[in-house]
């Protein structure tokens, strides 16, 4: 049987919580860990947590050095225990109850036992309006994330060698899924999945700030898969400016970027 450690970091987004909270108690898979990570919240979040009675959560909350900080300390967590490792950050839900249940029969269906599954999401703008997203071939992770990290479950065998490099602070999850991937067959390791996983608050950190993150993007790419600077920073150029395009057509149509 697959087992999940599902990882949901949180800081005063008492709302996003609980919309999390609902949508992994909405499963009709129940063999998961809820690893909760808060940064010492003063909404009233941490205190609801411990009415919850919730068999299945695991909280801790103390000050962390943000967002990445906050997520490997999750990671150190959920990797004592064996299956897989998903990062589901507060507000950010899964894409339907039988979303952990399709992606347990999907690796238990596979040949051999895949290091990485990912597969498509949603991505929901503050208007509440939904935008399903494809999962991108693995083989273009030169490009960038090949979907939403929401929407990538981790082996913890191998997820033990990894960690997230706080250095970078908007792109640190594109850098641990490289490193992730390092030495993964794509063939027989990777799992893609063509249905919806998640649903994606847009309004997170490094959505707002994308400029900022595709620069650190750049750096990563040439330091981790040693891309020459010259196609590094056509790449940066090309994510530029299809950013601002996205952000000009959200205007346009009054949805926020």
């Amino acid at each position: 049987m697959t087992r999940f450690c599902i990882v949901t970091i949180h800081w005063n987004d008492f709302a996003g919580l609980k919309l999390t909270y609902q949508s992994l108690a909405s499963q009709t898979y129940g063999e998961f860990r809820w690893i909760v990570v808060d940064g010492a919240s003063t909404d009233g979040a941490v205190e609801w947590l411990a009415r919850l009675e919730e068999p299945r959560a695991e909280v801790s909350s103390e000050k962390d050095r943000g967002i990445y900080d906050a997520m490997n300390k999750g990671l150190e967590r959920a990797m004592a225990s064996d299956g897989y490792t998903l990062f589901l950050n507060a507000g950010d839900t899964l894409a339907s109850p039988t979303v952990l249940e399709n992606v347990a029969r999907a690796i238990e269906a596979s040949a051999t036992r895949p290091a990485f599954v990912y597969g498509d999401f949603f991505w929901k703008y503050a208007d509440g309006a939904l935008v399903r997203r494809q999962a991108k071939p693995i083989e273009l992770l030169y490009r960038g994330l090949p979907a939403s990290h929401q929407s990538m479950y981790f082996a913890n065998e191998r997820l033990r060698e990894v960690r997230f490099r706080d250095e970078y602070k908007l792109s640190a999850d594109y850098c641990m899924v490289i490193e992730f991937l390092q030495g993964v067959d794509p063939a027989s390791g990777v799992l893609r999945l063509p249905i919806p996983l998640c649903i994606f608050d847009t309004c997170g950190v490094s959505h707002k700030r994308r400029f900022d993150a595709i620069k650190e993007d750049a750096q990563i790419r040439m330091r981790f898969l040693k891309l020459p600077r010259f196609k590094a920073y056509v790449l940066y150029l090309l994510h530029y400016l299809h950013t601002h395009s996205k952000i000009v057509r959200n205007a346009l149509t009054h949805r926020a970027p």
